[in-house]
Parts: C-alpha cells; sequence; structure tokens
C-alpha cells in the first residue's frame, strides 16, 4: 500500500493470466461473475484508485500533460472492451439457448446422448445428483456415447450453464450426470 492509502499493482501479468485461467474454464465460474474480475483487475491494473481507507487524498499538484501519458492504459482498456463485449455476446447466446430449447424428452429404456465437454475433456459422473454432495463415481470422456435414463424435472444453473441432473449409464456404471454437457 502506498502513503496515500491506495492499493497499488505495480505487475498485472499475473493478474491476467489467472484471469484468463478462469474464464476458459467457465464452465467452473459463472460469466457475470468473469466480467466483474475482468472490469475490477483493469481498473486495477490501470492505475486507477481502489481505495481501502476513508483518507483523503491531496489535489494533484498538476494535470500530466497529454504527450507525457502512456498508451499502454488505452490499450489494456480496448483489450478489456473487447474481451467484456466477447463475455457479454456469450451470456446472450446462453439465456437465448435456454428459453428457446426445451429439455429433451426421455424415451421409456433410456435415450442415447454423447458427452460435450472440451473444456475439461470429460464429464463427471456422480453418485447423487449435486457437484457438491456425493462423489464422483467416474470421468466419462468428452464425445463418449451415454444412456440418459432419466431427468429431475426441473432445470438449475452450475458454472454458468443451465441443465438437469439426469440417471446416465456408461460402460457398466449408472450414476448422475449434469445435461447441459451433454449432447441429444
Amino acid at each position: 500500500m502506498s502513503h496515500n492509502g491506495l492499493l497499488e499493482i505495480s505487475n498485472c501479468q499475473p493478474v491476467w493470466q489467472l484471469l484468463r485461467e478462469v474464464i476458459m474454464k467457465r464452465d467452473h465460474v459463472d460469466l457475470t461473475i468473469a466480467l466483474g474480475l475482468l472490469l475490477g483487475a483493469g481498473l486495477a491494473c490501470n492505475g486507477l484508485p481502489v481505495f481501502q481507507t476513508q483518507q483523503t487524498m491531496p489535489p494533484p499538484a498538476s494535470p500530466t500533460p497529454p504527450a507525457a501519458q502512456s498508451a499502454t492504459p488505452d490499450a489494456e482498456n480496448a483489450k478489456l472492451l473487447e474481451k467484456l463485449s466477447e463475455l457479454e455476446k456469450k451470456i446472450d447466446a446462453q439465456q437465448k439457448q435456454s428459453k428457446s430449447s426445451p429439455p429433451p424428452v426421455i424415451r421409456s429404456g433410456g435415450t442415447n446422448a454423447w458427452v460435450n465437454s472440451p473444456g475439461d475433456g470429460f464429464l463427471a459422473l456422480r453418485s447423487d445428483p449435486s457437484s457438491n454432495g456425493g462423489y464422483r463415481v467416474m470421468q466419462i470422456p468428452h464425445g463418449a456415447s451415454v444412456r440418459v435414463l432419466s431427468c429431475q424435472g426441473f432445470s438449475q444453473n452450475i458454472g454458468g450453464h443451465t441443465g438437469r441432473w439426469c440417471r446416465v449409464s456408461y460402460a457398466g456404471n449408472t450414476g448422475w450426470a449434469f445435461d447441459a454437457w451433454l449432447v441429444y
């Protein structure tokens, strides 16, 4: 912390790398949270003050002439705005998809589906219909064919994806999988 009570971030490269990893694994974080992280890091890393105390700051001695200002904050802001726009488009697409497509009907005896989880490369087959409870029975690889036996009657949002917990059979194992990462 500096003498005037403002947070100073001298090296933002690790912050951007961490944010990139969080956004690339967006199935583990809500995209609206990613937007907030991007905006917060952009503000902090571009030299805008983040107040930590109630201390008052003295007025600046003299404004910096435009010629002496670095173009780096503008370039960083442009990158942030571009990323923000991309994330907003992804959120809009997800919202349209969840509103426009009704859940698939599961026939008696089950329905075939394929795992579509390229980010992690697998879909977890779980002992209980919850990402927090129970345990992972196994990892079903991306692209594998599974048999969906039944699904819960309601949808929920996990990691920014809307879906239902479904009873699934794969390779002689039966458990629960979140169908947001299944293609029927």
